[in-house]
């Protein structure tokens, strides 16, 4: 009769020390790649909510000074500008002078 070869079997026993390399190994991992990789990502998130804030406040900025821009083109500026050097105002077209000013120069 012909004998089948013999399979070998090997079972792999688990040590304590394999438990330990591999939790090394992750601990190693955890504090050369991940750790600082994640305080990268956080510094890059703080600056960009820092650009971020920056340029809403540029766009405040720039919102108010064309709100200016817009208020210096009415004739309501002209007036209040012309009041504060002049003493003077239009009053239905015509150039009157103001009464404050007129106390002042008696």
């Amino acid at each position: 009769m012909e004998q089948s070869p013999k399979r070998i079997v090997r079972t792999v026993h688990f040590k304590v020390i394999h438990f330990i390399l591999i939790l090394i190994a992750c601990v190693v991992i955890l504090f050369v790649v991940l750790i600082p990789q994640r305080l990268r990502i956080r510094a890059a998130q703080d600056e960009y909510d820092a650009r971020i804030e920056e340029l809403n406040q540029t766009k405040r900025t720039y919102a108010q000074e064309r709100e200016n821009l817009q208020f210096m083109r009415t004739d309501a500026y002209k007036i209040q500008q012309g009041m504060i050097k002049y003493g003077w105002h239009y009053q239905e077209d015509k150039m009157i002078l103001d009464d404050s000013a007129a106390s002042v120069a008696e």
